[in-house]
């Protein structure tokens, strides 16, 4: 590496700093390799390109995309490193049994335990962005930053393949997500369960024949089957719906002699979801879930659509890192710069594993809705 002399810069207008002494600057080797090579005509320039790189690479990590929200509704790990392919984890479940024994036994009940399993592929993804030395060029003489929304791009790519693997896996690369992946992953073995007809006609669907308190009630059951069915080992704290789903619930009144919404009653009246924020609209869940007819008679075991054009549903979860997490051993970074005919090349990459199912007891799928 090499270090240089030169004017510090305002981070916040990307002014030079000229009134201020020049201060020590060090050139990573990738640009100092352009120099030397002759691809970069002084260290003015390289100094140019490395900083400008180095604020591109800040800016395009600081952009937010609202709409992809996988990694945001699970609990990341990044425990691993660059190096590793597989990633394995285990399930144990404790057996044992106590009988009443004569003082001098030998055959006394034994406890055990025992466990599966399971593993996961750690796969490479990657993009790339670049600059031509004539955009190189312009951008110096006018003191005009080079484009970052090219890194903007390369980003919001990587970012929408790792939001669609959280949610469905990949099941070709042995990729686990949320909804689905490969045979055998955890997560296709979670409860799936039609919600109860109406009591005026056999129809499940919510915008069918179901008054409030039916849909309340379909709310309230699935909670309930979750902690009552796991012996109180899974309290159930998020509800995942569609974007109309949850709106549904927002504004359809609790009775027509009420200014209280479906929604706010629930809230109020059950004992695990307590706030609005618990109830997740998710673009990505609409009408994903299996297809039933109205009176809720269908196969429920099928995959998930990730096309979304299949049926409506919604998913309760006892979300927490030890019942289910995203992987990611190697964040998404920007390699050293490389030359390439005539243009600068920026590769980019990163290390994902998608979802780990720890404990698919902590999900049940509601269908029919």
């Amino acid at each position: 590496m090499k270090t240089v002399q030169v004017f510090a810069i305002d981070e916040a207008t990307r002014e030079l700093l000229t009134a201020d002494e020049k201060v020590d600057y060090v050139i990573c080797d990738a640009v100092e390799h352009l120099i030397n090579s002759g691809v970069i005509t002084s260290d003015d320039e390289g100094v140019f390109f490395q900083r400008q790189l180095e604020y591109i690479q800040a800016q395009s990590y600081d952009v937010l995309y609202p709409e992809l929200k996988g990694r945001g509704l699970l609990a990341l790990n990044t425990e691993g490193g660059e190096g590793i392919n597989v990633i394995t984890y285990r399930s144990y479940d404790k057996r044992g049994e106590t009988a009443i024994i004569a003082g001098k036994a030998t055959d006394l009940p034994r406890g055990d335990i025992s466990g599966k399993e399971y593993s996961t592929s750690v796969r490479t993804l990657g993009n790339a962005f670049g600059y031509s030395r004539q955009e190189l060029a312009s951008a110096k003489v006018t003191g005009l930053p080079l484009e970052a929304r090219k890194a903007e791009a390369v980003r919001k790519s990587y970012e929408e393949k790792v939001n669609q693997i959280i949610f469905f896996g990949s099941a070709e690369n042995n990729l686990q997500g949320f909804f689905d992946g490969p045979s055998g992953a955890p997560a296709l073995t979670s409860t799936r369960t039609v919600v109860a007809q109406a009591s005026a006609g056999a129809n499940v669907r919510w915008r069918g024949l179901k008054t409030p308190d039916e849909i309340i009630a379909d709310l309230t059951t699935a909670c309930v089957q979750m902690y009552e069915s796991t012996k109180q080992l899974f309290r159930p704290n998020e509800i995942w719906m569609s974007v109309a789903n949850k709106q549904l619930l927002m504004n359809t009144p609790r009775s027509l002699q009420s200014d209280t919404s479906i929604m706010n009653w629930f809230l109020a009246n059950n004992d695990f979801i307590s706030s609005a924020d618990q109830i997740k609209d998710i673009n990505e869940v609409k009408g994903i879930y299996p297809t039933v007819n109205d009176a809720g008679a269908g196969t429920i075991t099928g995959a998930f659509d990730e096309d979304q054009a299949s049926g409506e549903g919604f998913t309760v979860v006892a979300n927490a890192a030890d019942n289910m997490r995203v992987r990611e051993p190697f964040p998404y970074m920007h390699l050293p710069v490389q030359y390439k005919g005539l243009e600068f090349e920026i590769n980019c990459y990163g290390r994902f594993a998608g979802v780990e199912m720890i404990r698919p007891g902590a999900v049940e799928h509601w269908i029919g809705i």
